[in-house]
């Protein structure tokens, strides 16, 4: 895991970054702190990148990908942050070409892996709890309630997955989503039949299950959340025409048919009198929630359930005491509401005397100070993940924490970095950055 830290005002964004990568293997999972997170995404232009979760886009290391997309646009600028953003991806799409089949077809199969193991371990269930039922009755007959229930199985799934909110990440149409993967669809299917047939011999997925189970992956690659192993990107700093800096977090996670599946969340931007400043906590905010808020974020929702919990219980004993219907709802309708009052009042003094004043001093703060906020906010991630688990392997933010602070004037501008070579014995390095 990782802990990345941006702090905005007008003048900036400064971020910093652990440098823990943990690595899971057939052994187990090892950590190892020499990881680098941020990086130019420009060598010329005052705007950065930093990544986090998964170091490699289907095999292909992220760091190189954003190294070979500074060598393609040089000197060029654009407009916005937005513009690298989207031309970053179009990039990224471009290089699919270096992806083996072999991969894709893993990636795929790791993408569906879970809905159709469950889909089969939801069809045994069902059909072990029908099982003295089913001994019962005729080869025909009982044949026939496994394919009904197979059907009702897998149509349930069908509901679930189209009860997510949905996005447009590929306008695929089943058609052409059933021709390119007909061999993985295939294949899944002969498994889960392969896999119930151990126990009911009778089961067979018939034309009608397949369709259906086809149904269900395909309404997969809409779904909004990015369930999926993902790269988490964030593209920090100032456009050509910007004078105020962005933050721009996108989540790109796997390839549906040559096209990844890409979640762009909303633009955080610096305006001064409508947004001065902000902390953001890209991955492991926890810490710096609490920073900013002067609570514990998981404290807090436990606050809030508990208020809202403790007056539904006043309400239903009101309920069971008062034998006046109209009453009783009428008084359960002010509790619920006396509750929520009590919730935004603690959320209006938290914001009045805690993150209010933090972010106007923040919206003042000079380039220096942010970035020692942010890095600071990083090394009490690591202090509290160090102090708070039993196991080492679970200390997933730790190592040298590196800084950059981007402004408009000097660019980027690193404050603290690692790295895994001397560059006074590599003078070759510096003369050739620029030139490559």
């Amino acid at each position: 895991m990782t802990a990345i830290v941006g702090v905005l005002n007008s003048q900036g964004i400064a971020i910093a970054a652990d440098s823990a990568v943990t690595v899971s293997g057939n052994n187990g999972r090892k950590v190892y702190n020499r990881s680098n997170k941020i990086f130019t995404l420009s060598k010329y232009h005052p705007v950065g990148i930093a990544i986090y979760s998964n170091a490699d886009f289907l095999g292909i290391p992220l760091e190189t990908l954003i190294k070979l997309y500074r060598k393609k646009i040089k000197d060029v600028p654009f407009k916005t942050v937005n513009d690298y953003k989207l031309d970053f991806l179009e990039f990224i799409k471009s290089q699919v070409v270096h992806v083996s089949r072999d991969f894709k077809r893993d990636a795929f199969y790791s993408f569906c892996n879970e809905v159709y193991n469950t889909i089969k371990g939801n069809i045994i269930k069902k059909l072990d709890t029908r099982n003295e039922e089913l001994n019962q009755l005729s080869s025909a007959d009982a044949g026939n309630l496994i394919d009904a229930e197979i059907l009702f199985e897998i149509d349930a799934y069908l509901t679930y997955v189209n009860g997510f909110e949905k996005a447009n990440y590929t306008n695929i149409s089943f058609e052409d989503y059933a021709a390119y993967y007909e061999n993985e669809l295939t294949e899944i299917a002969n498994f889960i039949q392969t896999e119930v047939n151990k126990g009911y011999n009778l089961a067979a997925l018939k034309p009608n299950h397949i369709l259906k189970l086809r149904e269900v992956l395909y309404g997969l690659i809409n779904v909004e959340f990015i369930f999926e192993r993902y790269c988490g990107l964030v593209f920090v700093g100032f456009g050509d025409d910007e004078i105020y800096p962005s933050s721009h977090l996108v989540l790109l996670g796997t390839l549906i048919a040559d096209a990844p599946r890409v979640r762009i969340f909303d633009v955080i931007n610096i305006e001064p009198g409508k947004l001065n400043s902000n902390i953001l906590p890209y991955v492991q905010g926890d810490v710096t929630t609490a920073v900013l808020t002067g609570v514990d974020p998981n404290y807090k929702q436990e606050v809030k359930d508990s208020i809202k919990t403790a007056f539904d219980t006043i309400a239903n004993e009101i309920e069971e005491t008062v034998d006046n219907q109209a009453l009783t709802q009428q008084i359960s309708t002010v509790i619920s509401a006396t509750a929520d009052q009590l919730i935004k009042k603690l959320d209006e003094y938290q914001y009045n005397t805690i993150t209010g004043p933090l972010l106007e001093i923040l919206a003042h703060m000079g380039k220096e100070d942010m970035s020692e906020l942010a890095e600071s906010l990083v090394n009490i991630t690591s202090l509290k993940r160090k102090f708070t688990s039993s196991d080492s392997s679970d200390e997933s933010v730790g190592g040298p924490v590196d800084v950059a602070i981007i402004t408009k004037g000097d660019g980027f501008i690193w404050m603290k970095r690692k790295q895994y070579f001397n560059i006074n014995d590599n003078r070759g390095f510096i003369d050739k950055y620029y030139k490559s």
